[in-house]
């Protein structure tokens, strides 16, 4: 064997797999370029979690550890392994066994502590978390929550609500309903008018059926009497 095929062979040995650093990233298609030194590879395809019928997408950063596979040491079917840990980088999770976790740059943070069972989303003030089924979407932002669906349905023996509440439209109960003013004032104010078809007390004193003691005419009545 000649000196040259001993080289080449070399070569092709040296190329199956060779460590660096991502060099540059393509969106579309998906390609990135790794560096080893002065080397730059050709754009080459990265590895996902999933590329089929199930896709995954997670395209890897400039400066990240990773690796090119070369099948028999040829580049042109070659692909990348990148998510090596590196001191550029850093781990996500604070270096701690007990969490999954995943940061992004914009400061968003996902973690499960599976000794805690405390699973936390986080996304900075000016972003937000947004769940869609169909026609119903719930909007959670630093602001508040905005929840827009056909019917929404809680089934729940006791709630509360710890602030004033205000309906924009009809408001019916089926339960009764009881109340008072703690931070005092009329406990119930409407503007406009008001219609009942049952009988309305106050102290005991119904107003439709109520009655006065009679006086001569002219006199003014005594008060209501009560039942």
């Amino acid at each position: 064997m000649s000196d040259y095929e001993i080289g080449e062979i070399d070569r092709l040995i040296a190329s199956i797999v060779q460590a660096g650093y991502i060099d540059d990233v393509q969106y579309d298609p998906p390609r990135c370029r790794v560096r080893n030194g002065e080397w730059v590879s050709a754009l080459l395809p990265w590895k996902t979690f999933a590329a089929g019928r199930v896709r995954t997408w997670c395209p890897p950063s400039v400066g990240e550890q990773a690796v090119v596979l070369a099948p028999s040491g040829t580049l042109a079917g070659a692909f990348v392994l990148a998510g090596f840990y590196s001191d550029t980088h850093g781990g996500a999770n604070g270096h701690a066994g007990n969490l999954t976790a995943t940061d992004w740059p914009d400061g968003a943070h996902e973690h499960y502590d599976h000794d805690a069972h405390e699973y936390v989303l986080s996304v900075p003030a000016g972003g937000r978390i947004v769940f869609r089924i169909g026609d119903t979407q719930m909007e959670l932002t630093a602001d508040g929550i905005t929840q827009m669906t056909p019917k929404l349905l809680v089934d729940a023996p006791d709630s509360t609500f710890t602030g004033n509440s205000t309906t924009q439209k009809r408001l019916t109960f089926q339960g009764g309903m009881t109340g008072s003013n703690s931070a005092g004032g009329p406990a119930s104010e409407i503007d406009g008018d008001a219609s009942f078809t049952g009988t309305v007390k106050s102290k005991g004193v119904s107003l439709p059926d109520h009655i006065h003691m009679v006086k001569q005419e002219g006199a003014p009545t005594d008060p209501p009497l009560k039942e």
